[in-house]
């Protein structure tokens, strides 16, 4: 040990950094080293119930995992714990965004939170890094801390950005899954099936082309299994998937049971309505195009089209 003291003694740095480094790296090996010895070394009694043990060594090797899943389990749960009881309706309405966005997992909301919470001590500390290293000699320690503020708050807020287009894909989906939803929900009507043996099938029908959708209508079926009245849970889906569609389908299978009207004509007409204007939405879009184009022609054509019939009169000028 004073071999290795006079050595570093005599390298003379102008930094203490490569002997921290070299200091840690020596710690490092020696925590590490009788770990290695110890898995190298059995006993007898080991070696004799090597057999015996093989199973339970097998079942044991997944405790690292566990242990670590165990602790993000319970990091999300006191998350979700403390903002819970901190501001419940905040909570609450994340909550349904985060259904709406495809996450239907209880523990979404304290995840939700710690997600934001690491972005914001990310960027955070992102910004300190890129100003000990990168900034100029000229910047001030103010422009310092409000670049790293904003970091940090651009950190916060950027899983609730996230979260939002995630939320418009999902819509995207539901709304261009939805009539064929009903299409379907018209042939099982006319096959003779019931409503809910209808949705149930339907569910499987579309788990390919709209997984989401197909995901939500399973949960349908299985809360009409589990005793909720029909209305209840199409609300439920309409709560979930945030389109007035599905609110005016519930309404129309509770006025046609008041009525006693025929349940496929009924749908057969409000499909036709919602293909109507699924087709009106896009010819609205393609009306606004144009108007839309107007302003990267302008920006980008324009001036090129005014320099090449300014310029050679400019050289001409000039030339004279």
């Amino acid at each position: 040990m004073e071999d290795i003291i006079r050595f570093l003694a005599s390298l003379a740095p102008t930094s203490p950094m490569p002997v921290a480094v070299l200091l840690l790296v020596l710690g490092g090996g020696a925590v590490a080293w009788p770990l290695v010895l110890a898995k190298g070394d059995r006993s007898e009694v080991k070696r004799r119930l090597k057999v015996e043990a093989t199973q339970p060594a097998e079942q044991a090797e997944p405790k690292p995992k566990k242990n670590t899943s165990a602790v993000r389990e319970k990091a999300v749960k006191r998350a979700q714990e403390f903002y819970a009881k901190s501001d419940p309706e905040n909570v609450a309405r994340l909550r349904m965004k985060l259904i709406q966005a495809g996450y239907m997992e209880p523990r979404a909301v304290g995840m939700f939170f710690l997600i934001r919470f690491a972005t914001l001590v990310g960027a955070a500390l992102g910004a300190f890094l890129v100003n000990h290293w990168a900034a100029s000699a000229e910047s001030t320690m103010t422009s310092r801390w409000t670049f790293i503020i904003l970091s940090g708050a651009g950190g916060y807020f950027l899983p609730g950005l996230v979260l939002t287009q995630k939320i418009r894909e999902k819509m995207r989906e539901y709304r261009n899954g939805f009539p064929d939803f009903m299409d379907l929900m018209i042939v099982c009507s006319d096959a003779g099936m019931s409503m809910e043996a209808g949705i149930e099938r339907v569910s499987k029908e579309l788990a390919r082309s709209y997984p989401s959708l197909s995901q939500n209508l399973i949960l349908v079926s299985l809360e009409l299994r589990a005793g909720r009245s029909l209305d209840d849970a199409l609300k439920a889906l309409a709560d979930r998937l945030s389109l007035d569609e599905v609110r005016s389908f519930a309404t129309l299978l509770q006025q046609s049971k008041e009525l006693g009207t025929s349940l496929s004509g009924s749908l057969r007409v409000f499909s036709d309505e919602m293909r109507h204007k699924r087709m009106s939405l896009a010819e609205e879009k393609a009306h606004a195009l144009p108007a839309k184009m107007s302003v990267p022609v302008t920006v980008c054509i324009l001036p090129v089209v005014l320099m090449i019939a300014i310029i050679p009169i400019i050289v001409k000028l000039t030339a004279h």
